[in-house]
């Protein structure tokens, strides 16, 4: 009857709004263990018309899990859904291999290999993608010619970018040598003039608080620079005695300027005066070098 018809979509629509606020809230996804614990046996199998439309509307994804394990089922942004609108099987394909990568990207000839696809039909499947910006083409500075795919709205790995260091694909030594030569300055100031080492932590706030860099950088992008500066040894890492430690509280690590830059001032401490240098608080000898 009429009446049922409407009675039953209703109860379909309630459980489709359950089902997407579930989903909504979990992005990472549930299985369908989970979402049949939450609707119960009953319910979830009044879900399977639900989970079927959604599905052809580009709203739900679904992966096999392997044997025993289930069903994953995650929830598709909606404007993400309406660009996929309309794209055929051969560019559903392509969109899914160029999805499961994540920022690591694929390119041309490992797409063509996992999805069988012939290369005219590839190449219109990339082209319609692209120009729907569902996905985008990436350039890695290890494979310069090559075009790396990803999902539009990615940020590229550093494994392809290079991260901070690099512009337009190039190694940029102006940059890493502006800031190299802060850190060490930094460095330098605080072992001469205080006998103190400086932290990780404290170069890494010197770096933010400059404006040298446009770019946020991590801690093991400024432990790059570090270790850079310890290789030319311009600087040295110390380990800070047990009885030190309130002193100089922080995980670190821990540096001064290498002796090579201080063996001068090293050597005068008991020679003869020198006015310029605070050497009251030198607490060097203490210090155990790396």
């Amino acid at each position: 009857s009429r009446l049922g018809a409407m009675a039953a979509a209703e109860e379909e629509g309630e459980l489709e709004s359950r089902l997407l606020d579930m989903l909504k809230r979990e992005p990472e996804g549930l299985t369908d263990a989970q979402i049949t614990a939450a609707f119960g046996t009953k319910d979830y199998k009044k879900l399977v018309p639900v989970i079927n439309a959604l599905s052809n509307q580009n709203r739900l994804t679904f992966v096999n899990l392997g044997a025993g394990k289930g069903v994953l089922f995650k929830l598709v942004d909606e404007e993400i859904a309406q660009k996929l609108g309309g794209l055929t099987t051969e560019m559903m394909m392509v969109y899914e291999e160029i999805k499961n990568v994540g920022n690591n990207g694929i390119w041309n000839r490992e797409i063509k290999t996992n999805t069988n696809i012939q290369q005219q039909i590839l190449s219109k499947a990339l082209k319609e993608l692209e120009r729907r910006m569902l996905i985008k083409s990436v350039k890695s500075i290890h494979q310069k010619t090559k075009k790396i795919w990803m999902l539009y709205d990615l940020t590229p790995s550093t494994a392809l970018t290079g991260g901070p260091w690099y512009t337009d694909n190039e190694f940029d030594h102006e940059f890493v040598n502006e800031i190299a030569r802060l850190v060490e300055s930094q460095i330098r100031e605080a072992w001469a003039e205080e006998g103190n080492p400086t932290s990780l932590q404290k170069v890494e706030e010197t770096v933010k608080t400059s404006g040298v860099s446009q770019e946020q950088l991590s801690s093991e992008h400024i432990k790059q620079i570090l270790d850079r500066l310890v290789f030319d040894t311009k600087i040295e890492t110390l380990v800070i005695p047990h009885h030190q430690k309130s002193l100089y509280p922080g995980p670190g690590p821990w540096y001064r300027s290498s002796p090579d830059i201080n063996f001068i001032e090293d050597l005068v401490v008991t020679a003869f005066p020198f006015p310029n240098l605070n050497l009251s608080n030198r607490r060097g000898p203490d210090f155990r070098y790396e």
